[in-house]
């Protein structure tokens, strides 16, 4: 571990070197949002992360390599393995902090008091996060997982972002239940470890409002400018930096490209595709008939937030968790 803990809460982000310039990029936002911070920066890492000195302004904490036989016995052929790093980082950082918030590198901070956000209400559970889009509009909408396990309808979350309570998590044993499930039942884990999460918390979780995990900014971008989110998620395999068809704003590859081109000088160069949404008259027309049909719907779930840093009970059940 590299760095010195300075203070009790940290934000979390767990990549290999090939995905650290994207956690120093987002961690490059924050910091400029956040100039009094009162929050460590930790990059949790399977390998010896690299950063240039142009960052030692960030002071981030660099932890790792984890080497648990458990974590590198794990196989996935579609994800880094570093993805299921989420499920040790609150065991690595227990002692360190009370408080935690996980993010995933491929996200887009806007806006938003991070400083806060670390101190909403858990209501006893381990974490919260916010809805995956799949029931931002059908909120009682059944996903596989649960389905799969016969447990009808319940929340589901998309683990992008999470506020964590690391000592709560870790009483659960939440990270040994995922692991027994993936083991146990691997077909149920069709979001990796996203699906574990959700089957060990059970519903159980306090849910945020969707501008801390915003999953619409390329099915969707009028939603996205409408309701001026604190943090974009660019969720699949198109992201801004490998978008050839000019579906994202210009404003994301733009800026990834920058940043990309002064920092990382090995960075394959992100070009700006030939065509782009705004030139595209059938696709515009079809993204204005989709906001005009879905927009009371999202309405309802966007009222359910008055406050940004306000959480719902997810839970269906009058348990307070696992």
């Amino acid at each position: 571990m590299s760095g010195s803990r300075r203070l009790r809460k940290a934000l979390v982000m767990c990549v290999d070197q090939t995905f650290a310039p994207f956690a120093i990029f987002l961690a490059s936002q924050i910091n400029r949002l956040c100039p009094a911070r009162d929050f460590d920066i930790c990059l949790v890492s399977d390998a010896q992360l690299v950063v240039p000195p142009a960052f030692d302004g960030l002071h981030l904490r660099l932890i790792g390599p984890v080497q648990d036989p458990a974590y590198l016995a794990l196989e996935n052929r579609e994800l880094p393995r570093s993805t299921y790093l989420r499920l040790w980082m609150p065991h690595l950082l227990n002692q360190d902090y009370d408080r935690l918030i996980y993010l995933d590198a491929d996200m887009f901070a806007e806006g938003g008091d991070w400083s806060a956000l670390f101190e909403v209400d858990l209501q006893g559970h381990a974490l919260a996060a916010v809805r995956d889009v799949q029931q931002w509009r059908e909120p009682e909408r059944k996903v596989f997982e649960f389905e799969a396990t016969r447990r009808g309808s319940r929340p589901y979350f998309n683990s992008g972002l999470m506020v964590i309570d690391p000592a709560i998590f870790v009483a659960r044993d939440v990270r040994d239940r995922c692991l027994a499930l993936g083991n146990a039942q691997p077909e149920l884990a069709v979001h990796h470890d996203q699906s574990l999460l959700n089957l060990a918390v059970d519903g159980a979780w306090a849910e945020l409002s969707p501008v801390w995990n915003w999953q619409w900014p390329l099915k969707h971008p009028m939603f996205t400018d409408w309701a001026a989110p604190n943090l974009i998620h660019f969720i699949g395999h198109l992201k801004p930096w490998n978008d050839k068809r000019g579906l994202y704003p210009q404003r994301f590859r733009h800026a990834y490209s920058s940043f990309m081109s002064q920092h990382f000088a090995g960075f394959p160069v992100i070009t700006v595709p030939e065509t782009s949404l705004l030139r595209s008259g059938p696709r515009t027309l079809r993204m204005v008939v989709q906001f005009l049909a879905r927009r009371a719907a999202l309405l309802r779930y966007l009222d359910r937030f008055p406050d940004p840093l306000a959480t719902a009970r997810s839970d269906l059940r009058s348990q307070e968790g696992p």
